[in-house]
C-alpha cells in the first residue's frame, strides 16, 4: 500500500484510491454476507411448547445412546446445511438436525398459536398486569388466542408472558404461566404420587377430596426464584416481632445477632383484625373508612423503608408478615366479599368476621399491600392466615362463602398464592406462606383449604407451625407432645421431608418453632437441632410480639 501511495503525485489521488479501496472491500463484504446468508440462513425455533426437546444420538463405547437437548421457542440459530426436508445447525456446541417445520424465518412466525388451555381456573384481565376481572377460564377450557406480542416472548426460556384472548366476544389478557397448547397437557396430573386423605368425602360427598386436592390443583413444577440482588441466607434464623417493638427497642434487636444465631426478623406489618401498622395508601382503594385500619399506625412508608434498610445494613434478612384472610376491618367494610349467612349478614366465627378467601377483591387488597411493602426493598413477604376459618362444616348449609366460581377451598388458596407470586416477582422479593400444622399430618386440608403440597408448589418458602401444644396426646406417635417439643419437630420435619419429595421443585422449608410458654433454652435448642438433623436449615421463633423481656427468657437457645 505504501509503495502504491508513493507513486501517486497528489493527496487528491491518494484519497480517491483509498476511498475506492474501501468501497470495493465493502462490496465484497456485502456480497459475501448475502451469499453466506443464502447458504447459511438465520432461522428461529418453532415449538408448540416453551421448549423443543430434540433427541441427539451419539456413540459411547461402541453403543448408540442419545441425549435430550432443550431449545427454547424463538431461539435464533444459524443454519449450516439446508436440505429439502430438514436443516442442520449448532446449538451450544451440539450439531442438531431438525425437520424444517420447526424452523421459521421470524420470531413472529413462531408465535402463531390458535388456542391455549389453562391448567387451572384463571381470572382474565382487561389489561396486561391489570386488575383481575370477573371473567374466568376454566381448567382445560379451549381459549382462542387473538394476539401474541413478540415482546412477551422470553427467548431464554421460551415462555410467553401474556396471551391476548377472546372470551364471549370480548378481548382479555391471559397470564401465560398457567396455560398449555393442548388440552391433554392442561389436564394432566403432572405429579404422579400426590397422597391425600378422603376423610372429607364423608361430609361433602364421594370424590370431593380428589377434586379438591388433585383435579382442581396445578402441580406443574415451578422454578423457585433466586434473585441475584436479594440473596436468601442458607440459614435464615428469625424471631417474630411487632413493628411497635422493633421501633421502640431497635438497639436491642440490632444487637441480638451478637448474642445468638438470629440473623433475620419476621416483622408484623398487617396484623390480626386487619390493622396496618404503617401509613399505607393502598387502603384508600379498598376500604370505605381506611383510617379505621390506620388509627394505630406507627410510621410512614418512607420511615419503614429507612428502618428496614438499617437492619439490612446490620446484616439482617427482613421478612414482612401480612395477616391475610383474618381481617375484621375489611370484612365489615366489604360485606359482599366476606363470609355471611344466607341472608347476607356477616357471621361472627371464632370472635372474628372473615373475608372470604374466594374473594378476588380480598386477594388484590392483600397483594397490593404486599407490593407496597415490597417497594421498601424488604427481602421477603410472608402471608399468614392464608386460609378459611376452621369449623365451618357444621354450618355449611347456613353460610354463604361467596364461592362465585365453584372452586375448592384448596384451589382458591393456591390461586391466591400464585397471583401473589406473579405480582411480586418484579420486586424481586421472595414469597412465603404460613401453614397450620395439622393439614400435613392429616394429609388433607382440614377443611380450611391448606393442602400442604398445593401451597408448597407455588411459593418460594413454606412455613409450617408445628407447635407442640397444638398436638393432642398420641399425635405423631408421641405420648405427650406438649412436653417434648424437640421430638415433635423431629417427627414433623421427617414427615414434611417425605411429603415435599412428591413434588419436583419443592420450595425452601423453614419451620416455625415454639418459643412461648415455659420452654427452656434447651427445649428451644432441641427444636432447632431436630430440624437440622433432618437436613433442613433455618427456623423462625414464635413468641407473640417478640418483646425483649420475653425473648430474654430463652434466647440462649437461639443457636446457629
Amino acid at each position: 500500500m505504501n509503495r502504491i501511495l508513493k507513486r501517486l503525485n497528489s493527496p487528491r489521488k491518494a484519497l480517491f484510491f483509498i476511498g475506492a479501496f474501501i468501497l470495493i472491500c465493502a462490496l465484497f463484504f456485502t456480497l459475501g454476507s448475502l451469499i453466506y446468508g443464502k447458504i447459511h440462513p438465520t432461522k428461529y425455533i418453532n415449538s408448540a411448547g416453551n421448549v423443543l426437546e430434540v433427541r441427539v444420538p451419539y456413540i459411547v463405547n461402541g453403543e448408540i445412546d442419545e441425549t435430550v437437548v432443550e431449545i427454547p421457542r424463538g431461539t435464533k440459530v444459524q443454519i449450516e446445511e439446508v436440505e429439502e426436508d430438514q436443516s442442520s445447525f449448532r446449538y451450544e456446541g451440539t450439531l442438531i438436525t431438525l425437520d424444517n417445520s420447526y424452523l421459521k424465518d421470524s420470531v413472529e412466525e413462531c408465535l402463531v398459536i390458535d388456542n391455549v388451555y389453562p391448567r387451572r381456573l384463571v381470572n382474565l384481565r382487561e389489561k396486561k398486569d391489570g386488575t383481575l376481572s370477573e371473567e374466568i377460564v376454566k381448567k382445560g377450557e379451549e381459549v382462542r388466542v387473538v394476539q401474541i406480542d413478540p415482546d412477551d416472548l422470553d427467548t431464554q426460556t421460551g415462555e410467553i408472558a401474556w396471551y391476548k384472548v377472546e372470551k364471549d366476544g370480548k378481548e382479555y389478557w391471559l397470564n401465560g404461566k398457567y396455560v398449555e397448547t393442548s388440552e391433554d397437557l392442561a389436564t394432566k396430573t403432572w405429579v404422579e404420587n400426590i397422597t391425600y386423605s378422603t376423610y372429607w368425602d364423608e361430609y361433602y360427598g364421594e370424590g370431593y377430596s380428589k377434586d379438591a386436592f388433585l383435579t382442581q390443583i396445578d402441580y406443574k413444577p415451578t422454578k423457585n426464584h433466586n434473585y441475584e440482588n436479594n440473596p436468601m441466607p442458607e440459614n435464615c434464623n428469625a424471631v417474630h416481632v411487632s413493628l411497635e417493638y422493633l421501633i421502640k427497642y431497635k438497639d436491642y434487636y440490632l444487637n441480638l445477632s451478637k448474642e445468638t444465631g438470629i440473623n433475620a426478623y419476621v416483622v408484623e406489618l398487617k396484623g390480626d383484625s386487619g390493622y396496618v401498622w404503617y401509613q399505607s395508601e393502598v387502603l384508600n382503594d379498598y376500604l370505605k373508612d381506611p383510617e379505621e385500619a390506620l388509627q394505630d399506625s406507627l410510621c410512614s412508608l418512607d420511615e419503614l423503608q429507612d428502618l428496614i434498610e438499617e437492619f439490612q445494613d446490620a446484616g439482617y434478612y427482613m421478612i414482612g408478615r401480612i395477616v391475610t384472610f383474618k381481617d375484621v376491618l375489611f370484612a365489615s367494610q366489604n360485606t359482599e366479599e366476606s363470609i355471611t349467612d344466607t341472608s347476607g349478614q356477616l357471621i361472627m366465627h371464632n370472635n372474628e368476621y372473615w373475608p372470604s378467601a374466594y374473594s378476588r377483591k380480598a386477594w388484590m387488597y392483600n397483594v397490593d399491600i404486599a407490593k407496597e411493602i415490597a417497594s421498601t426493598g424488604i427481602n421477603e413477604i410472608q402471608f399468614d392466615y392464608v386460609r378459611f376459618p376452621d369449623g365451618l362444616v357444621s354450618k355449611s348449609d347456613q353460610l354463604d362463602l361467596k364461592n362465585t366460581y365453584n372452586e375448592s377451598k384448596t384451589a382458591a388458596l393456591q390461586g391466591f398464592l400464585q397471583y401473589a407470586s406473579d405480582e411480586l416477582e418484579p420486586y424481586e422479593v421472595y414469597v412465603a406462606a404460613d401453614v397450620f400444622a395439622w393439614p400435613l399430618a392429616a394429609q388433607d386440608d382440614q377443611d380450611i383449604g391448606q393442602f400442604f403440597l398445593a401451597m408448597a408448589n407455588c411459593v418460594d418458602v413454606i412455613c409450617p407451625m408445628p407447635y407442640s401444644d397444638h398436638f393432642s396426646a398420641g399425635a405423631l406417635g408421641i405420648y405427650d407432645p406438649s412436653s417434648d417439643p424437640g421430638e415433635v419437630l423431629a417427627r414433623y420435619t421427617e414427615l414434611a421431608e417425605k411429603e415435599l419429595s412428591e413434588i419436583d421443585d419443592p420450595p425452601v422449608y423453614r419451620s416455625w418453632i415454639q418459643g412461648y410458654g415455659d420452654l427452656t433454652p434447651q427445649q428451644i435448642e432441641d427444636q432447632i437441632k431436630a430440624i437440622d438433623e433432618t437436613g433442613y436449615s433455618g427456623y423462625m421463633v414464635w413468641y407473640g410480639f417478640g418483646a425483649p423481656d420475653s425473648l430474654d427468657t430463652n434466647k440462649e437457645g437461639y443457636i446457629e
